[in-house]
């Protein structure tokens, strides 16, 4: 590391060439980011070949838990980083005004007519489809993540008793993210949207 700044190496590809190896740190730090995730990747090209996770002082936090029915807060909590990371602003900002509200006045005070039309929004618009499309995340893609969303969202306004959406903790987020181009590794971490209270030790997946 000249002057502590990292430089690439060599290793064999998944095709068996030699190229270069670059080491790249994501997080803890970043916009619409899960807050102290680090993911560290090691890149061949524009592919992510190797990859670990872990979280600043997992099991030492003070996380604030969602409030007793805050579970379309935690969704449209969700909902508002995705569409930020795929560059949607205004949407973002819409599912983010949403969740303050209810939040702020519970979910019985608020209306659920916004929350649909979000949604509608979001599942209607073509440019995020071919934005998302192809994004291979483990056994399903980002589309289909998102659609599960926003079905758990339309869900948890019509029953009582919905589950939220089932987000695996950070250990499995290496496997999901090896074989990725690195341009679609920040939406997949946000279409997962891992739980980050845990995993009290790094994890790592193995070279792709």
């Amino acid at each position: 590391m000249p002057g502590g700044l990292p430089m690439a190496d060599l290793g064999e590809d998944r095709d068996g060439l030699t190229l270069d190896r670059l080491h790249i740190p994501l997080g803890p730090v970043l916009p619409d980011w899960p807050a102290g995730l680090v993911v560290r990747v090691t890149l061949q090209g524009d592919v992510i070949q190797e990859a670990t996770a872990a979280v600043l002082d997992a099991g030492h936090a003070r996380l604030v838990p969602w409030p007793s029915g805050g579970g379309i807060a935690r969704e449209l909590d969700g909902l508002g980083r995705f569409l930020a990371v795929a560059g949607w602003t205004d949407a973002a900002a819409r599912a983010r005004g949403l969740r303050d509200a209810r939040l702020a006045d519970g979910a019985s005070e608020q209306p659920d007519g916004p929350v649909f039309d979000l949604v509608r929004r979001v599942r209607r618009s073509r440019t995020l489809r071919w934005l998302i499309r192809g994004i291979p995340t483990g056994g399903s893609d980002v589309a289909a993540l998102l659609e599960t969303r926003l079905g758990v969202i339309e869900a948890m306004l019509t029953a009582t008793h919905a589950s939220p959406v089932s987000r695996p903790a950070v250990g499995e987020l290496p496997e999901l993210l090896v074989g990725a181009e690195f341009a679609a590794a920040r939406l997949i971490v946000a279409a997962v949207d891992p739980e980050t209270d845990r995993s009290p030790v790094p994890q790592e997946a193995p070279h792709g």
